[in-house]
């Protein structure tokens, strides 16, 4: 099997009778409406699928893992000249993935359920869901050639990798993301000091967590993928040059798992680099490789491309802002119709044009009202800031509400600082989907399976189930004898505080539990894997990138 990486999440998996191409994003304007773009630039790689699909005998077919612009690069597939192949797409409780592709003109379109298996003429693919409503995704096993790939990209089954590779056995190469992909703490309205902690903070616990995903698999190679995209607005470029931010590049990440991985090997590549898997031998087909070093001048020059096409697009996104507004307390009194589980929500919600500052609207969740008022920050709150022209996209159909929150083009401010659920889930949900979003909520809480935990400080009795997103507490960790540290989003709950999450309110219900009491279940914790997070990212960080002690 030969690999080449074709950017950003995107892969070409080709052995002697099959092409396999997955999440191809490849178009020349980026993703979620020009905020993200690939890097390093690979839109000359779009040449390159398309001379393969025009001059192979082989089967082919392309792999869409989930509806995000950066995996789902529509006018991409539209591009291609020969449809000779087979698209394979992820059947999702929302069918906005099937729906836009459903009338596509290939060979064939599989809509396939989880752990569904399609059968190649040398080999098979099998996807695996993650269906959970704030989260879509999936990921692909590729059996063929002699070899196995378990292609996760951003697909959060951590809880479940020990289960897939039981089923499967040895998986050769590994691919999955490593940086984030979130508004918080990007968009929000924090000092610099809690910036850095927290981007430090979130950064390390994901490193972690991908860690120990390349652990349980113990593949040959690990390829780090999906992540991060560069930023090319003027507003946005900052992001790119952040000493501690969200998106660490693929060198802080692999210098982090030589120390904490050493026996691992990692395969670092670059739109267009070719990876055999018989010999694991990497051909590199550029010269002009993006370094540490180069990383500032290759963005920098990147950006110039697009000053125009920025300049222009600002110059045309004045908008009639009253019928924006308008329309914008329309679509958000449907939300509020649509949302089950609202008058949970305790603080109200603010949505702010950033450009007129008389544009404002208040969510009053416990009276089910919105009402036009001026947000001053005196009161507990959930605060939204953004310019009228992106929201009006939003309202135009161009953008999803999930889109439009990975534009980065909002400031957001709650007080107290703790993480709402809910209040995403009004936020980054189209009015449709808030019903069965609510379902989920109420499905995860009526889960009543307790395990075992095992620590220092004795056993306890917890919720096997996260109360986040349902994620599978038996394949958590322990840190410091104390914290179990939910997989899938690495949410923590303190067992010596009954159990009580250090993220939002929540909790897993911890009970202490003496000697003699019965065991339920265990928890499978690999012990001593690490030191601790905190030494292991300590470790791996050159002495300049640390954050002082006291942003700690």
């Amino acid at each position: 099997m030969e690999i080449t990486f074709i950017g950003h999440a995107g892969f070409c998996f080709e052995t002697e009778k099959s092409i396999i191409i997955t999440d191809p994003w490849l178009s020349a304007f980026g993703a979620f409406d020009s905020a993200w773009f690939q890097f390093p630039q690979n839109h000359d790689m779009a040449a390159v699928i398309q001379n393969k699909f025009l001059h192979s005998k082989k089967n082919k077919y392309i792999y869409i893992s989930h509806e995000h612009k950066d995996h789902f690069d529509l006018d991409f597939l539209m591009s291609l000249q020969s449809r000779d192949f087979e698209l394979i797409i992820p059947n999702f409780r929302r069918n906005a993935l099937y729906a836009a592709l459903k009338s596509y003109d290939c060979k064939k379109i599989h809509c396939c359920s989880d752990a569904e298996v399609i059968t190649l003429s040398d080999g098979s693919l099998r996807l695996y869901l993650d269906d959970s409503e704030l989260n879509r995704d999936s990921a692909l096993l590729i059996n063929a050639g002699g070899f196995t790939a378990l292609n996760m990209n951003d697909c959060k089954l951590y809880d479940r990798l020990i289960a897939i590779l039981r089923e499967n056995g040895k998986i050769d190469v590994f691919t999955c993301q490593f940086s984030g992909a979130t508004w918080h703490p990007t968009c929000y309205d924090y000092s610099e000091e809690q910036y850095t902690t927290i981007s430090t903070k979130k950064m390390m616990t994901k490193f972690e967590s991908v860690a120990r995903a390349i652990h349980n698999v113990s593949p040959r190679v690990y390829i780090p993928s999906a992540g991060p995209a560069c930023f090319l607005d003027p507003d946005l470029f900052h992001l790119n040059t952040e000493p501690v931010n969200i998106f660490p590049f693929a060198p802080k990440f692999i210098e982090f798992l030589k120390k904490r991985l050493p026996k691992i090997p990692v395969c670092e590549m670059m739109p267009g680099d070719v990876l055999d898997l018989a010999s694991c031998e990497l051909t590199t087909k550029k010269s002009d490789r993006v370094t540490d070093e180069n990383r500032l001048t290759y963005l920098t020059q990147y950006a110039q491309q697009y000053e125009r096409y920025f300049a222009d697009r600002k110059a045309a996104s004045l908008r009639d802002i009253d019928s924006v507004f308008d329309r914008l307390r329309e679509q958000l009194q449907l939300k509020l119709k649509n949302m089950q589980l609202a008058k949970r929500i305790q603080s109200p919600l603010y949505i702010s044009f950033s450009d007129d500052a008389e544009k404002s609207l208040k969510i009053d969740f416990k009276s089910d009202s919105i009402e036009k008022s001026t947000f001053d920050g005196s009161e507990d709150h959930y605060q939204m800031m953004a310019p009228s022209w992106e929201i009006a996209r939003v309202l135009d159909g161009h953008l999803t509400w999930e889109d439009f929150s990975l534009t980065f083009r909002m400031k957001l401010s709650r007080a107290p600082d703790v993480y709402q659920p809910l209040v995403q889930g009004f936020l980054i949900l189209e009015p449709e989907d808030l019903d069965a979003y609510c379902n989920m909520v109420l499905r995860v809480e009526s889960r009543s399976e307790r395990i075992l935990v095992e620590t220092a400080h004795g056993r306890f009795a917890i919720d096997r189930y996260c109360p986040h997103q349902g994620g599978d507490l038996k394949c958590a960790w322990i840190e410091e004898e104390r914290y179990i540290t939910c997989p899938r989003h690495r949410w923590q709950f303190d067992l010596l505080n009954n159990g009580k999450c250090l993220t939002n309110n929540s909790s897993v219900n911890a009970m202490a539990l003496d000697e003699d009491t019965p065991v339920m279940a265990s928890l499978s914790v690999v012990p001593r894997l690490v030191r601790g997070i905190q030494k292991a990212f300590d470790a791996a960080l050159d002495p300049a990138d640390k954050p002082r002690d006291d942003e700690m």
